[in-house]
């Protein structure tokens, strides 16, 4: 049933729209969506929704920018439990966790292959900058150069975390039914878990080359 219709200010109608875009595109993926099925959803007019976002692209790109920024928000509050510095267990912990919300990598997956016709792509896991700024923030205020890493190894800290936690994603059925393993039993993904964060810590560290 569509919502009911309300007065909203512009910043709770904004709002509501995203929500009920978000709960339309985790529910039916980006395709199954439109701006006609999202105004309906919200209770405003398709006019609102055009006059805010424009483009059902447009309102795509809305939604995961929110979702990133909700996504960066976690790496923030890993890092202030563990002292700012996202060594061990932190960040590998919190990109376990991105990847498993199948609805976000739903969303970034269609905004990838949709991002060449309607402008440029959000931020996104293939484009870290801000994410790397958040850590580097981190690891600076509690190693300042020149005792903390630089940029450049902060930037292959993420390039290593997102390529594990993808790869063992996207091949961890496979490869542990392949060793004799099986797959639905936890251990094996704390053991992964485990491993690349100690790889990791030692490389953000400096005691890897």
């Amino acid at each position: 049933m569509p919502a009911a219709r309300r007065r909203r200010t512009p910043d709770e109608a904004r709002a509501e729209i995203l929500d009920a875009a978000t709960e339309l595109i985790a529910r039916h993926g980006p395709d199954g969506v439109g701006l006609r099925r999202v105004a309906e959803a919200a209770g405003v007019t398709h006019g609102l929704v055009t006059h805010y976002f424009g483009t059902y692209r447009a309102l795509v790109r809305a939604v995961l920018e929110r979702e990133n920024e909700r996504k960066r928000e976690l790496v923030r509050a890993r890092m202030r439990a563990d002292g700012s510095v996202p060594y061990a267990t932190g960040m590998t912990e919190v990109l376990f966790e991105i990847l498993a919300d199948e609805r976000y990598v739903r969303l970034w997956t269609w905004s990838q292959l949709h991002a060449l016709d309607d402008g440029p792509a959000p931020d996104s896991p293939t484009n870290l900058s801000r994410l790397v700024d958040v850590i580097e923030e981190g690891v600076r205020s509690v190693l300042p150069p020149p005792e903390g890493p630089d940029r450049s190894r902060i930037e292959q800290l993420v390039l290593l975390a997102m390529s594990g936690a993808y790869g063992y994603a996207l091949g961890r059925h496979y490869w542990l039914t392949d060793l004799g393993h099986d797959p639905d039993r936890p251990e094996h993904d704390t053991a992964y878990r485990t491993a690349l964060s100690s790889a990791l810590a030692a490389y953000i560290g400096g005691s890897a080359p």
